[in-house]
């Protein structure tokens, strides 16, 4: 498995919205039940902190819907099925603050219900948006490289399959992330990943470059999702500082964004 089958992740599949301060995929905008988008840098100050960053998001962006669930984001592999944002009141499992909703040691969310914002945090890493087009359902996936060591996508997958999605009706896209290009690693991290996995050619360049993307596509295509379904918005955080947070340019002084996504109460049938 390599890049050249993956046509999609070389063409741009999004837009910006400045007036919003969103960048939203061109593939996701057909199905018109589906709200989504990731937050640019002009969404919201850098120095905003998780819950007030995702009171934003939740106030702005998916109004009428319940408190907005996000994760704890541990760097791991844990997805979690949400069935609703009261099942996590007075528990342990997450912390609230006004409409927002933290879910522990989780790294993404999968919404089968209407007015259920869901949301994930990155700045370099690979915001995952996994949708069921015939059952009208979706996961946000936070996937940097841990967690993308531990198969967090092909995880992801696998939970969706179990709640009764088939892979042929799966869209994947993800949205900015480091490109290879900026992303050089440690000898013993790419090492690592070679070691991992044999059978994804070009993920880890021979002067250790790692390419996410291309990991993550090629996690979602082993767990069973047609390659003509991946999608890529093929846009370098690290080189377009314009509209992104970078970790790996920006160091300590770089912010946020936001991927979120959520069902629509009610609206038209989805695009086929």
């Amino acid at each position: 498995m390599n890049r050249a089958e993956f046509l999609n992740l070389s063409q741009k599949s999004f837009e910006v919205d400045e007036r919003a301060s969103i960048i939203h995929s061109t593939v996701l905008d057909g199905f018109l039940w589906l709200t989504h988008g990731v937050t640019t840098r002009q969404f919201a100050a850098s120095e905003s902190e998780t819950f007030d960053l995702m009171a934003d998001v939740r106030r702005r962006l998916a109004p009428g819907g319940s408190r907005i669930l996000c994760c704890e984001q541990i760097h791991g592999r844990r997805v979690e099925v949400v069935e609703s944002e009261q099942c996590y009141a007075g528990t342990d499992r997450a912390r609230t603050r006004g409409p927002v909703v933290q879910l522990l040691g989780a790294d993404g969310l999968i919404v089968t219900a209407p007015s259920l914002p869901i949301a994930v945090r990155t700045a370099d890493c690979v915001p995952l948006l996994l949708v069921d087009v015939r059952r009208r359902w979706v996961a946000a996936i936070h996937a940097g490289w841990r967690g993308s060591l531990e198969r967090i996508s092909e995880n992801a997958v696998a939970a969706m399959k179990r709640l009764g999605s088939a892979e042929d009706d799966l869209v994947a896209w993800m949205g900015p992330a480091i490109s290879v290009e900026a992303y050089e690693v440690g000898p013993e991290l790419a090492g690592r990943f070679r070691v991992a996995f044999p059978q994804f050619e070009g993920i880890v360049s021979d002067d250790h470059h790692l390419d996410l993307v291309l990991l993550n596509a090629c996690q979602l295509r082993a767990a069973g999702v047609p390659a003509a379904q991946i999608h890529a918005a093929n846009l370098c955080t690290a080189h377009h500082l314009d509209l992104c947070h970078s970790y790996r340019a920006e160091g300590d002084r770089q912010g946020r964004m936001v991927a979120y996504a959520m069902i629509l109460p009610t609206g038209p049938a989805a695009n086929d």
